[in-house]
């Protein structure tokens, strides 16, 4: 179908653009669900005194106000150029129009970009990871913040009779006062620590274990001693920078920034151990080799030192 709005560059135009501004009113569904969208409609030209076919309309109330959106969906082989940002904005005049944007997933000429600040139209291209012709693959850059903790434990005791310590007295069972069994030191601290009860600020801490609770352990010799046991926790920060997939978003790409507008998305799994070992570590987050969308902290344990 030609488009008879715009004679001299319907050429650029491919025999899918009806379907994009389906996709595009859609995208704006999700963004403004309270607004009311349709797609090809008619409007009142108010200069050219004849019907504007619009791709996608816009409307809201804001109060007692109304608020009217007009989208131009160009599906061009080539980026939009500066006439044809020039038509469309007589077009949002002629409508009175709150508002116009222009979508074209070939992007727009520097001078088209320049043409529409100066007259507060936005720009987009759109930004679907749902398989069609338009549909993009998206990365989050993200910096990750692994916290990691090096225990040290320490024993004290008050006790008149034998005691015989391990080496390794942090694996032993400890009992509180009635002899039940409370766990070990190292599965407490570990516990403890995976379940973010510690604090994961950088730096070393010292915490008592078991709530400082009395406890009891083996003595070696057929009996129980009561012992003060406490962690000296360290914790070390290592930073990773990458790239982590979109597995989902549906939302339009603002040509004048570059951001993305999205009500939502979603994003793959996180692999500790591949980020480890393909992102690039870096050791002073503000010397970053470039900008980041996420900052994810996470916590991993690396066991105990006496």
């Amino acid at each position: 179908m030609a488009d008879k709005r715009y004679p001299s560059t319907m050429d650029k135009q491919t025999p899918d653009w009806k379907k994009l501004e389906v996709l595009i009113a859609e995208i704006q569904k999700q963004l403004a669900p309270g607004a009311t969208v349709s797609h090809n409609v008619m409007l009142e030209g108010h200069e050219s005194e004849t019907k504007r076919q619009i791709d996608v309309l816009v409307q809201q109330s804001i109060g007692p106000h109304s608020m009217t959106i007009v989208i131009d969906c160009k599906d061009y082989k080539t980026p939009v150029d500066v006439k044809g940002v020039e038509e469309f904005i007589g077009l949002v005049d002629d409508v009175k129009a709150d508002k116009g944007a222009m979508v074209c997933p070939a992007g727009f000429t520097s001078s088209a970009k320049k043409k529409a600040k100066k007259n507060r139209i936005d720009l987009f291209s759109p930004a679907d990871t749902d398989p069609h012709k338009w549909q993009v693959k998206l990365m989050m850059p993200t910096l990750c913040d692994f916290r990691s903790a090096r225990f040290g434990f320490a024993i004290s005791c008050n006790y008149g009779g034998p005691l015989t310590i391990p080496e390794k007295f942090y694996e032993m069972q400890v009992f509180d006062a009635h002899h039940a069994p409370l766990g070990t030191c190292l599965e407490y601290a570990t516990r403890f620590w995976e379940e973010g009860d510690y604090p994961d600020e950088i730096g070393v801490f010292e915490a008592k274990l078991f709530d400082g609770r009395p406890t009891l352990i083996d003595n070696g010799h057929g009996g129980m001693a009561p012992v003060d046991l406490t962690t000296r926790v360290q914790v070390k920060q290592q930073l990773y920078i990458g790239q982590l997939p979109i597995k989902s978003l549906k939302g339009l790409r603002d040509e004048h920034t570059g951001a993305i507008v999205t009500n939502a998305f979603k994003l793959a799994m996180v692999d500790p151990v591949e980020i480890q070992n393909e992102w690039e570590k870096v050791e002073d987050e503000t010397a970053l080799p470039y900008q980041v969308g996420m900052r994810m902290t996470g916590l991993l344990g690396l066991g105990p030192k006496q």
